[in-house]
């Protein structure tokens, strides 16, 4: 019995050292494998916006932190507000961790409104990290400076909008809500309509991402000019909580409400989302989620995006499948009714 026992001991101790071995040959093939290779990256936009912006800051660093140096290279595949670029990932890139794509955070709400180009599930996707959470703005100036928080239940403020968020946040937040915010559009830009807050035609500017905002109201916000009023969100900004800005889940106190905002306002939590196909080896993933957190990590780095007014704050690919479910797996009466508000809001998404 005792020799039987030796001899089990010892071949559990084989076993054990060949799984060691082909794990140690395993992680060495997968740091072989980027060494001369070029990693593509696809941008769901055009040139200069964004989403092109934050991919080839992260495609100007992240090569160095991968066994090998692999180059990146910048591919714009603009299209049906990002669908076009998710389709392709999801379908038809390779599946050996050579391609990547900087995704909009907007495609989760495209799949709860179950739209026919939709060709993905987001939830299937590797997720290998996201460089940049925002908060929605809401600021002020002129006739309503002294506005913010709860005042924008019980005064009418006349915001300037151009497209998309602009008009679609401040018209989510009076149907749902319940705030009084006058919603005059036709603004080119959001740069019209700060100089349109600055000569009084209107007095302020909803729906403006903090990520933006910090870097083009910076002088105004410093000199007075401008106030925040209100942070937009699923949980605090920190920059925005530090400066004292009411936060929207502490103002609204329906319930249903609060549910419709998480729905809808958990993409924002994954602003700036990067994944490659679903079925990429483990192995290789793992490296890239690795390096992907070491670039925004890196000093480099950090010093970089603080001079160019690049905001990064990592989310761990961890972290995705909760988000995505705030908005995915609610009953389907929430999800029906998100849909239905993002519609009276006119988001162009569906």
């Amino acid at each position: 019995m005792k020799y039987v026992k030796i001899a089990r001991f010892i071949g559990a101790a084989c076993a054990a050292l060949v799984v060691s071995q082909a794990a140690t040959t395993q992680g060495a093939q997968a740091d072989d494998f980027f060494k001369g290779k070029q990693v593509n990256v696809i941008i769901p936009s055009g040139v200069g916006g964004g989403y092109d912006l934050y991919a080839r800051f992260l495609s100007r660093f992240m090569g160095k932190h991968i066994p090998g140096n692999p180059t990146f290279v910048v591919k714009n595949m603009p299209g049906a507000g990002g669908i076009v670029a998710a389709n392709y990932l999801y379908s038809v890139a390779p599946k050996d961790g050579l391609t990547i794509a900087g995704l909009q955070n907007t495609i989760t709400l495209n799949q709860l409104g179950k739209m026919s180009s939709v060709k993905f599930d987001v939830r299937k996707f590797d997720w290998i990290g996201n460089m940049s959470i925002a908060s929605t703005t809401c600021s002020v100036s002129g006739a309503a400076e002294n506005y913010a928080g709860k005042d924008f239940f019980t005064h009418e403020v006349t915001v300037g909008a151009t497209s998309g968020s602009p008009t679609v946040i401040p018209l989510l937040l009076n149907s749902v809500a319940k705030t009084k915010f006058k919603v005059v559009q036709g603004y080119l830009s959001t740069s019209n309509v700060l100089v349109a807050m600055q000569g009084g035609e209107v007095n302020g500017l909803c729906g403006w991402s903090w990520d933006g905002a910090r870097v083009m109201a910076k002088d105004l916000i410093a000199k007075g000019l401008m106030k925040v009023g209100l942070d937009i969100g699923i949980q605090y900004e920190p920059e925005l909580h530090d400066m004292k800005v009411p936060f929207i889940m502490d103002l609204v106190k329906d319930e249903d409400a609060k549910s419709v905002l998480r729905v809808i306002l958990a993409t924002q939590v994954y602003n700036r989302p990067f994944a490659a196909p679903p079925g990429v080896p483990a192995d290789r993933l793992a490296i890239l989620q690795k390096a992907f957190k070491d670039t925004l990590d890196d000093p480099e780095v950090k010093t970089e995006a603080e001079r160019t007014g690049v905001s990064l704050r990592y989310l761990a690919p961890q972290d995705f499948p909760k988000l995505l479910g705030m908005t995915l797996d609610v009953s389907p009466e929430l999800q029906q009714r998100a849909v239905a508000e993002l519609k009276k809001a006119g988001w162009s998404g569906f």
